[in-house]
């Protein structure tokens, strides 16, 4: 599970699909919050989540795992504890893993629960993030810039930054992709 064409100075995340050996789901269940705590003691760990099993739609059960830089992620990869944890669940899970890394914008974009998270094709990610910002830009310049204006370009960027971006993170970005989401998936 390495993300070698991820920058390193940015967030990573690594969504794992197991399939369930049948009738030791709540063993794999309980497996999975097992390795996620254990994860999370690792340094660079920001979140996990387990997503159950919900058949028809998802047989699987997805591990969604978060680290700052992609360094951080291959330490927990490469470590002992983690090799431990997945000799003690392989006996639990039948087929091969399913792994797919995000890093960057992309990892932003709203997905649906338990399932891997799939970037839209680069132009659309453009297009989203500009339709998100320009309004943004605009409203922060026409509001806020004037009042400003006595501080050194510098400052009044970074006072921009400050708002924008986490705007477009969390909000922007997120809503616009809830709305395009047909769009974004063809």
């Amino acid at each position: 599970m390495t993300n070698d064409a991820a920058p390193s100075s940015l967030p990573v995340t690594v969504v794992v699909s197991r399939r369930p050996t049948p009738g030791r789901e709540a063993e794999l269940e309980e497996w999975a919050h097992g390795i996620v705590a254990a994860a999370e003691k690792y340094p660079g760990h920001l979140a996990a989540q387990v997503f159950h099993p919900s058949p028809p739609d998802c047989d699987d059960l997805v591990i969604a795992f978060s680290f700052a830089t992609a360094e951080a992620l291959s330490e927990w990869e490469r470590s002992d504890e983690r090799r431990e944890w997945l000799e003690r669940g392989s006996s639990l899970v039948t087929g091969v893993a399913t792994t797919h890394a995000v890093s960057g914008f992309e990892g932003i974009f709203a997905h649906a629960p338990g399932q891997a998270v799939v970037p839209p094709a680069r132009w659309k990610t453009a297009t989203v993030i500009a339709l998100a910002l320009y309004p943004m830009s605009l409203l922060v310049s026409w509001l806020l810039v004037p009042h400003l204006m006595d501080l050194n370009v510098a400052l009044r960027t970074l006072v921009s930054v400050v708002i924008v971006v986490p705007y477009m993170a969390w909000v922007g970005v997120p809503l616009l992709s809830r709305w395009l989401h047909t769009w974004l998936r063809r």
